[in-house]
């Protein structure tokens, strides 16, 4: 049987209803029939568009990494400033709240690492590119006068990381005391005091350039 025309769209309704089936099931107890639910077809359907669940799951994950670190690095790019460009990345990197989808598939696929070496290898990868990102501002931020930079700089990115993933694990656990804009606060002034930069605030007003 010839496939349909719109191929890619239901490839996409597909991955946003295993992104939704991921979030609300968890991979230890997901099924393809809970994905089929979520988009609405029948169960045939999902084994029609990918050759197995894991292709699927794969493209959930890269679907939640864009959101962390793709969407970041444009941002990045179309600011000038190196202050705003942290700023930004820094919010971007945090969960809006404790039903945050895409942030509830990451953790759930970090949690898988230890059973499956693709998940680990994609979770690795997605780690080492934030860093360079974040090494990569700070690098710009000390050219451009505005950091006096405390360690190397990919040591400092690696903790802004790290950090960003501790916070975003309380924010989903809802964690009252570490809510995204404290979460954010604190972030932030651990980079104030890598970067000797008080120009790191939460509430700095971050505009892309007009195109």
């Amino acid at each position: 049987m010839a496939r349909p025309r719109n191929q890619e769209a239901r490839r996409e309704q597909l991955v946003l209803a295993a992104t939704e089936a991921v979030g609300r099931h968890g991979l230890a107890q997901l099924r393809v029939a809970d994905i089929a639910d979520a988009a609405g077809v029948a169960r045939g359907s999902v084994n029609y568009y990918f050759s197995d669940l894991g292709e699927l799951l794969q493209q959930v994950y890269r679907r939640a990494a864009d959101r962390f670190f793709t969407d970041r690095a444009t941002l990045a790019a179309a600011l000038p400033d190196a202050r705003d460009k942290l700023v930004a990345c820094a919010r971007l990197g945090l969960p809006d709240g404790p039903e945050d989808e895409l942030a509830l598939v990451l953790y759930e696929f970090s949690s898988a690492t230890h059973d499956n070496p693709v998940y680990s290898t994609l979770a690795q990868s997605l780690f080492d590119r934030q860093v360079t990102l974040y090494a990569g501002i700070l690098e710009i931020g000390r050219a451009q006068g505005h950091f006096t930079l405390t360690g190397p700089a990919l040591d400092l990115a690696a903790n802004l990381v790290v950090l960003e993933d501790g916070y975003g694990l309380h924010i989903i656990s809802r964690n009252a005391s570490l809510t995204p804009e404290r979460s954010l606060d604190l972030l932030l002034g651990h980079a104030r005091t890598v970067t000797g930069c008080p120009d790191l605030l939460p509430d700095r007003a971050v505009d892309t350039p007009s195109s």
